[in-house]
């Protein structure tokens, strides 16, 4: 089995496990946008249930696979992400203040 992970990862660059987690999420995504729109079009109140249970489940699955995929990639790239993933901090936000002039006028581009 090591041999044959290995092998995939030499053909696509990416590790089977990887891929593995990003297509259970692709479809978990999938799965939980077409229990919605099938809840949305259920008549039977037991059935719209069943579909909102299903969505429910979905989503739980999707929400594990996402952090599990972030923790993948992490590895992978040992925290370097061209997607900002665990980037380094944001950087401070400017600050919108205005000041009024001496004629009073407002001046959004200079501070006090």
């Amino acid at each position: 089995m090591e041999q044959q992970q290995q092998q995939g990862a030499q053909r696509t660059g990416t590790r089977n496990d990887t891929y593995d987690v990003i297509a259970v999420l692709y479809h978990a995504l999938q799965g939980a946008e077409h229990c919605q729109v099938y809840a949305r079009d259920a008549q039977d109140e037991r059935i719209r249930g069943f579909f909102h249970n299903a969505l429910s489940v979905q989503r739980q699955l999707a929400d594990e696979g996402n952090k599990l995929l972030e923790q993948v990639l992490e590895k992978d790239t040992g925290g370097q992400s061209a997607f900002g993933w665990k980037s380094p901090s944001p950087p401070a936000a400017t600050s919108n203040v205005q000041s009024t002039s001496t004629d009073g006028q407002t001046n959004p581009n200079r501070s006090s």
